[in-house]
């Protein structure tokens, strides 16, 4: 059996106290929802709602650090679990068809709202159910894993009308639950605290968002920042996700960190890949070959994740979405959400972000004709002068 989380060893390490006051100001210990499924929903999201005092706050960590969960995760040697997944989308269908391939569980319960994808899944060998209240009570299922797009569809998916949390709990069959979906901090605090007040039901969220984007969703190298309130739940999120889905999971802190590692992460990324596509499109319109020029740049001072694996210029790379005119990759509206998220949070902690602030309004400049397109396509609207506005 596996040991309570309050008997675990302390972890010797301790958070900055700069890097403490800033979690404190973004938030990340929000209140239960007030109405449960069946009474009069909040008029404010869940995930946005006002904040506990420092004492209550400091309860919450307590708890979640010190309370014995009844339903310990076993070794993943074997293939004799079975999982579950919610959200089959540009992100989620190859994590779960690596999840599939793994042949680490005895079966994968798939639940979506599209039922093409749904019947894929079915073609592949996996159980498919049509609601999330459906996976609660499909037998055997202790995991659950979501990737889904917004904190209002995590919301959804757990205390919607047919959400994982509508069931009767006597037919509630998962007991841990790990988010990849990015969302901020305050949803995931907010979902650990309404399945904390689930009496008697022992129920974890962990947030675990990704970075890799479809590239390394499809070949498993994301790597999950973990939001857990203790070690023993970080590893027991780890076993489930690497090697299976990704190539590895850092823990970042306890609950809603994973989502403020994924924030400052986006934050470098939406500002580099401006930075990238301005100095590609400056250097073709001085006659630079394109091929030459990012040569130059990953192997020199400017190589970054945008040159070397996602280049945005078309024609220089295979396989990324600037090859195949920008789609099916990571949608310019969810770098805007993400840079968004960025800037709220940094105004909760009183931090500056100038050149995130300039990035979004660069990107949302291009959204009314880029929205559905992956964000690289930033490339193509400073080439052709719109971001200046010599062009519209």
């Amino acid at each position: 059996m596996q040991k309570a989380p309050g008997q675990q060893k302390e972890r010797k390490t301790a958070a900055p106290a700069r890097l403490m006051n800033a979690l404190k100001r973004l938030g990340l210990f929000t209140p239960s929802a007030t109405a449960l499924l069946g009474a009069a929903r909040p008029t404010q999201p869940l995930c946005s709602r006002s904040l506990p005092s420092l004492s209550k706050r400091a309860a919450l960590s307590s708890s979640l650090c010190s309370r014995s969960y009844s339903r310990p995760s076993e070794g993943l040697s074997g293939s004799s679990r079975r999982i579950g997944f919610v959200g089959v989308g540009a992100m989620g269908r190859p994590m779960c068809e690596n999840l599939l391939k793994s042949g680490r569980f005895e079966q994968v319960v798939v639940c979506d709202t599209n039922e093409k994808a749904l019947q894929d899944f079915k073609a592949m060998g996996a159980e498919v159910v049509t609601s999330p209240a459906d996976l609660a009570r499909s037998p055997g299922v202790e995991t659950v894993i979501s990737m889904l797009p917004s904190a209002g569809h995590v919301e959804g998916v757990f205390l919607g009308e047919r959400g994982l949390l509508s069931v009767d709990p006597s037919e509630l069959q998962p007991r841990f639950f790990i988010d990849c979906s990015s969302t901020g901090p305050k949803c995931s605090v907010s979902m650990q605290r309404e399945l904390e007040g689930r009496e008697g039901a022992d129920l974890v969220f962990v947030d675990a968002p990704v970075s890799g984007g479809v590239p390394g969703a499809e070949q498993a190298t994301l790597t999950f920042m973990v939001g857990a309130p203790t070690e023993d739940l970080f590893n027991r999120a780890r076993d489930v996700l690497v090697p299976t889905v990704g190539k590895q999971a850092v823990h970042c802190g306890t609950t809603g960190a994973g989502q403020s590692t994924k924030l400052c992460n986006n934050l470098v990324l939406g500002i580099t890949m401006a930075g990238v596509c301005e100095a590609m499109a400056l250097g073709q319109k001085l006659g630079l070959d394109p091929e030459n020029l990012s040569k130059v740049f990953n192997s020199s001072s400017a190589q970054c994740w945008s040159t070397s694996l996602y280049n945005p210029c078309p024609g220089v790379m295979q396989g990324v979405p600037s090859s195949r005119d920008y789609e099916n990759g990571f949608l310019t509206e969810l770098m805007i959400k993400d840079l968004t998220s960025a800037q709220q949070a940094a105004e909760s902690a009183q931090a500056d972000i100038y050149l995130g602030k300039m990035a979004n309004d660069l990107y949302q400049k291009m959204e009314s004709t880029h929205q559905r397109k992956d964000f690289s396509a930033i490339y193509r609207y400073i080439y052709n002068g719109q971001a200046s506005g010599q062009r519209e």
